[in-house]
């Protein structure tokens, strides 16, 4: 359903045991589907501002939800599975998408290198956040960038060698950023049929396994290069293969694995975990980490026996929090600070359809302080950068920095600054490699406030500045500009870009079918300044 409090569709009062791959859990306030980035800013916003909790579960294939009701928002990517081919080696996937779509998308295209990926439980987000690997292949070998979103609504772009740490770790591991999607390479090429029959010795390989008998996380702890041995055999000699705690048991077939053989509670999960961690530190000398994702309240002696952090809970002496998000602190911002930043997609996501190379970046300049004492200075950088130095093909015969009437007939990038929520209002600002720009003012989609229907210099002098250099080209925007956008210390953004020949995109994406249309500010991603 959806309603006044989220923007997403939404769901209340859910049993965590239908969202998670286990089926354990106690109830959620709220269960989120956010279907794009902008859902994801404006839900995680609506939960800053209300100080909500925040739990973010993906397909839940590796999380252990607590038995204990969560009174907060349980944030599911499903919705977010698109996959776009944006050249012959080079996939952009969402965040929601599995990691068996992925791979069967990959058969379809005659790209090798994703077999493993095939019956792999999870999503593409989830194996990018945690650097997921099995026979033998990881994806961080495959990825070349993330992008990710911020509690504070932020939206980054960052290069493989930023998130990737080695053995099943990552930098996302430790950060409060959610991975909103990622670019993968695959150059290996093959004939579809051949692929498939590798994914499906994949598949009967986990079939063997009995990885499926009943629900569970997959393994439950890493494997130690320390420890000489897969963690599976270190269990299987300590005896643990069929132990039961409730309804949990360790694997008949493989001892990493825990499943629910039907009514398990979280605590049975952990106390098997919390045994098996015991005896191989105490017994074989492998300290051992937990792989299984633990979210909610938990007795935190439990939580201490599993290797797993937590965060008291003053109202329940001996219980704490794990795996909640936690809304930064923005005492320790340093400027400039990104607030959009990655690489532009076409607007319908169809494949190969916009060049890939384009990218973009907002910055803010100045603290909301500062710039409510100077407005007149920067304030806001938006910046464009075109790797081909050839994606702009269509140029206007103004002299450089010009402010042009119909600018749009040529090849721009484009910001648009909205109004905030339930406002119809927006800013439209153009700017070509050349530096010729152009800035309009909106009193709702496509029509021009009073005073504005001529497009005119003389409102923007002084408070937009346009530029173009060899870091790329854009324009600096004052916060006399844009005070009165700043709505609850947040401003609405989007890109886009309009290359003259046909070719429309947007960032953060929204892969819309039909005519494209920029001018939708209910669609705006929300940022939050400080």
């Amino acid at each position: 359903m959806t309603g006044s409090i989220f923007s997403c569709p939404f769901r209340e009062n859910v049993a965590l045991s239908s969202v998670g791959y286990y089926g354990i859990g106690g109830e959620a306030r709220w269960h989120l589907l956010p279907g794009s980035v902008a859902e994801l800013a404006a839900a995680l916003a609506r939960c800053r501002e209300r100080s909500i909790p925040v739990i973010v579960a993906g397909e839940g294939t590796n999380m252990l939800f607590s038995d204990e009701a969560f009174p907060g928002a349980v944030i599911s990517l499903g919705s977010m599975n698109r996959i776009i081919q944006l050249s012959e080696t080079r996939f952009f996937c969402e965040a929601g998408v599995a990691n068996t779509d992925a791979a069967v998308r990959l058969q379809q295209a005659g790209r090798s290198g994703g077999e493993w990926l095939y019956r792999l439980p999870g999503t593409i987000g989830a194996t990018v956040r945690m650097n997921g690997r099995c026979y033998g292949r990881e994806i961080s070998a495959v990825t070349k960038s993330v992008v990710t979103v911020g509690l504070d609504g932020a939206v980054r772009w960052r290069q493989g060698e930023e998130v990737f740490l080695g053995y099943k770790q990552t930098s996302l591991m430790h950060s409060p950023e959610i991975v909103a999607g990622a670019l993968l390479e695959f150059e290996g090429v093959d004939e579809p049929e051949a692929i498939g029959e590798r994914m499906r010795e994949y598949s009967d390989d986990r079939e063997a396994k009995r990885q499926f008998d009943f629900p569970s996380c997959g393994s439950t702890f890493k494997n130690s290069y320390e420890a000489g041995r897969p963690s599976g055999q270190i269990f299987d000699a300590l005896g643990f293969r069929g132990r039961r705690a409730g309804g949990a048991q360790v694997s008949e077939h493989h001892a990493n694995f825990i499943f629910n053989t039907g009514g398990a509670k979280a605590v049975d999960v952990l106390h098997l975990s919390a045994a098996m961690r015991t005896a191989a530190r105490e017994q074989a000398g492998a300290e051992l980490e937990l792989e299984l994702q633990c979210a909610g309240l938990f007795e935190t002696g439990l939580l201490d026996e599993c290797g797993i952090a937590s965060t008291p809970e003053p109202s329940r002496p001996g219980y704490g929090w794990a795996g909640l998000l936690r809304f930064p602190d923005s005492a320790e911002v340093v400027f400039p600070r990104t607030l959009l930043q990655g690489p532009m997609l076409a607007y319908a996501c169809r494949d190969e359809e916009f060049p890939f190379g384009i990218t973009v970046r907002i910055e803010q300049l100045a603290s909301l302080d500062e710039a409510r004492r100077a407005p007149e200075k920067p304030f806001i950088r938006w910046t464009t950068r075109d790797e081909s130095g050839k994606a702009f093909p269509l140029r206007s015969d103004a002299p450089g920095g010009a402010f042009v009437d119909r600018l749009w007939e040529s090849s721009v990038s484009e910001l648009f600054v909205g109004g905030g929520e339930g406002e119809d209002r927006y800013l439209e600002f153009e700017v070509t490699p050349e530096c010729q720009w152009i800035a309009l003012r909106f009193d709702a989609p496509r029509q021009r406030a009073a005073g504005h229907e001529t497009p005119s210099e003389t409102p923007w002098r002084g408070k937009a500045q346009p530029f173009a250099g060899k870091q790329g080209f854009g324009m600096e925007l004052s916060f006399a500009l844009l005070e009165t956008f700043v709505r609850g210390n947040a401003l609405h953004l989007q890109c886009a870009a309009s290359l003259g020949d046909g070719g429309y995109a947007l960032f953060p994406w929204w892969c819309d079918e039909g005519r494209p249309d920029f001018h939708q500010p209910g669609r705006f991603c929300v940022v939050s300044l400080v």
